[in-house]
């Protein structure tokens, strides 16, 4: 009987995987061995451990090779080959909407709730986006009016996902 019970519990579990959230984060340079390397790797495991508890997979980073890719024309390109059907893709953008960790946080459960099975974000690179694919998001959020270099605006980013997870599950974290 135990036995019946693990197939079930496996079997069910299957079943709702199919239903939890992806969130993909595209991004444009290649991390190295630079310092902010050690962060990234921190918050997105972080995040990882707690997506199981709020609906959400383990967070996919994809990144695009600046040297290959330089202008925001040719990135866009290769930013839309990345994008999975259907998902909603927001971009990081100077020009986008400023968010509170709160806001943030909304946005996912909204996303998560209302069915959206695919949320990718977009950082770009040092020329920004090309108007084209503004265009053709479903919105953009700017991490306030400063200039970040790309590296710190993608722990920025990834630790804002840990923090939006974290008020997800009532963690203390966000203080």
């Amino acid at each position: 009987s135990a036995r019946k019970d693990v197939e079930y519990t496996f079997r069910h579990f299957r079943e709702l995987a199919e239903y939890l959230m992806d969130i993909s984060l595209i991004t444009i340079g290649r991390m190295s061995n630079c310092p902010e390397a050690s962060l990234v790797h921190k918050y997105s495991e972080r995040f990882c451990r707690l997506s199981p508890l709020i609906g959400i997979r383990p967070l996919k980073i994809v990144e695009i090779d600046e040297k290959k890719f330089g202008t925001p024309e040719t990135q866009a390109i290769k930013i839309r080959e990345k994008i999975r059907d259907k998902a909603k893709v927001y971009l990081f953008d100077e020009g986008g909407q400023v968010l509170s960790s709160g806001d943030f946080s909304e946005l996912l459960v909204k996303q998560r709730d209302t069915g959206v099975r695919q949320q990718t974000f977009v950082i770009g690179g040092a020329f920004g986006f090309c108007q084209s694919l503004k265009k053709d998001v479903d919105g953009m959020i700017s991490l306030g009016r400063m200039v970040w270099p790309h590296f710190l605006a993608r722990v920025l980013v990834l630790e804002q996902v840990y923090r939006a997870a974290s008020l997800m599950t009532g963690s203390p974290y966000h203080k």
